[in-house]
């Protein structure tokens, strides 16, 4: 197989070489920055244009992985320059930055984990919820590619003047607006991701799991969040309903008439969370339920004697 650089070696030889292709595209700069994200501390190589404050960055963890498996160095370098200059940066200015009424419509509001997160919500304004926490994030460019934007901190309200819930009411009405709810059967919802055709809602049947994201489903576990969103699932369940935590991304919602227990649901989510959910993605291993007769959505009670992990 041949000699292999170690993580930190490769780090340092690819942010080299990242530069030195930088050079041939414009006036760039290259940092290591510290990131919380959802859970964890990553640590990125930040690449800025000079005069903005938009950065790119790029995490090594999983090009590391390639460049083990075989993966050149050189090509590796090559991908992040091309993601970095060729792909652009939005064209947002400082003074744009600065301005909330610039800004005020990129607000969004996220649903993520609270429990291994405390690093990361500190940062910026949160408001705690049943299944975790509310953060706000301001989303620069949204292309069939990906996201570009940052975690609204508590500095970005101090330039903007304004209060924690101005911002959040702004967020949730963009989310609101820009990402609807979607809402499929398990099966129905995998296929439309598959092969592209949205096969609709269609009847609900009471033993079947169904997707509750958004729209883009990106973070689409913050439509739990919306006004009413939560009491039309229950109309459309035309009942109670069990909520299983898939991911930041999505939940699994189930009629609480299903023959299955809240137990056996729980071992389910903690199953699919430590062998396919990445730990930044995670919302939870407990199961929660929505009751219509009191509108409230919190986490079911399962007694202990039923509990297996």
């Amino acid at each position: 197989m041949g000699y292999k650089l170690d993580y930190e070696t490769f780090r340092q030889e690819v942010k080299k070489l990242v530069e030195e292709g930088l050079q041939e595209k414009g006036d760039y700069s290259c940092s290591w920055q510290p990131v919380h994200k959802n859970n964890v501390t990553k640590t990125g190589l930040r690449i800025s244009e000079a005069g903005s404050r938009v950065a790119v960055m790029a995490y090594l963890e999983l090009p590391y992985q390639d460049y083990l498996k075989g993966q050149p160095l050189s090509q590796i370098s090559r991908e992040i320059v091309g993601l970095s200059a060729e792909r652009g940066f939005p064209d947002i200015s400082t003074t744009q930055f600065n301005d909330y009424g610039e800004m005020k419509g990129k607000l969004r509001v996220h649903l993520v984990g609270r429990e291994h997160n405390k690093a990361y919500l500190e940062e910026g304004p949160y408001k705690v919820h049943p299944m975790g926490a509310q953060i706000l994030y301001a989303e620069l460019e949204n292309t069939g590619e990906g996201r570009m934007g940052f975690h609204v901190t508590h500095e970005y309200l101090s330039v903007w003047d304004i209060s924690e819930q101005e911002a959040f009411d702004a967020a949730l009405e963009n989310s609101q607006r820009k990402e609807p709810v979607w809402f499929r059967s398990l099966t129905g919802g995998i296929d439309s991701i598959l092969d592209g055709k949205d096969p609709g809602e269609g009847p609900v049947h009471k033993e079947e799991l169904y997707i509750l994201s958004n729209a883009s489903r990106d973070h689409g576990a913050a439509v739990l969040l919306y006004p009413g969103a939560p009491e039309e699932i229950h109309r459309k369940m035309e009942g109670d309903y069990y909520i299983l935590p898939s991911s930041v991304h999505e939940v699994l919602v189930l009629s609480k008439e299903a023959d299955i227990t809240p137990a056996v649901l729980r071992d389910m989510v903690v199953e699919v969370n430590q062998g396919l959910v990445p730990l930044e993605e995670r919302l939870g291993d407990e199961i929660y339920e929505f009751q219509g007769r009191t509108g409230t959505l919190q986490k079911c009670k399962i007694p202990e004697r039923e509990m297996t992990r």
